[in-house]
């Protein structure tokens, strides 16, 4: 017990306080803000945090960039990252697409609603780039509008730049991110269902450059602490 003690008190008030530079999927931006503070809080560690879609985020470190940690939109990126040598990979969040059309009617049908002439553009993220842009497009597949409606579609490079699209007027309608949606969003609101666009494991990876970075490493463990997935779960995520 004395020793669980000791070591409690190492992890929580390190001699040094370190830095750790973390890449993050734009989706996941405002809640990793909120999780670094709290990181912050219990520990001194500090958590710098650059922002981005998971494709450019992964071009960024193949190119040498000196990320630490790697909070990616999907699961496949890290995957890719662990057979180049990086860590091992672990789930921290579910994401949830949300179709959103501020100044739409309720009580329409999907379907009905995108196809409607009040709705001119779509936003969605670059399925190139963004895992939830290649979840729109799964659900415009599934749903047999991704022909009909292709000529509406406006791409942003991440889910972020879709949602700012919707949020300004710039598109009627758009795919975002269900954690982005604001908590008293007016319009028209559907979450699209697993049949249609199966949630996103959204996994996050130690980088070799971060491997003996001591705040790095913390991070990614206070990510499955039960304060850690309660703020996940508060904006707008499934848990792992």
């Amino acid at each position: 017990m004395l020793r669980l003690a000791a070591l409690f008190l190492c992890v929580s008030f390190p001699a040094q306080a370190e830095t750790a530079l973390v890449a993050v999927a734009a989706n996941f931006a405002q809640t990793a803000a909120k999780l670094a503070d709290q990181f912050q809080a219990q520990t001194g560690h500090h958590i710098d945090i650059t922002t981005g879609s998971t494709g450019k985020l992964y071009a960024q470190i193949t190119q040498g960039a000196p990320f630490d940690v790697l909070l990616s939109a999907d699961s496949e990126t890290p995957a890719r990252l662990f057979a180049d040598g990086h860590g091992q990979p672990q789930p921290y969040a579910i994401g949830l697409l949300t179709l959103w059309a501020p100044l739409a009617a309720t009580g329409l049908a999907p379907a009905d609603l995108l196809q409607s002439p009040s709705i001119r553009h779509i936003a969605i993220a670059n399925p190139d780039l963004a895992p939830y842009g290649q979840a729109a497009v799964a659900a415009l597949q599934a749903m047999g509008l991704d022909a009909t409606l292709k000529d509406k579609i406006v791409m942003g490079q991440n889910v972020g730049q879709a949602f700012a699209m919707v949020d300004t007027g710039a598109a009627e309608a758009g795919f975002i991110a269900k954690s982005a949606l604001p908590t008293a969003a007016k319009g028209y609101v559907w979450d699209v269902p697993a049949s249609l666009a199966p949630p996103i494991q959204q996994d996050a990876i130690l980088l070799q450059h971060g491997a003996k970075n001591p705040a790095a490493i913390g991070f990614l463990a206070y990510l499955t602490s039960p304060s850690a997935r309660q703020t996940i779960s508060q904006n707008g995520y499934g848990l792992p």
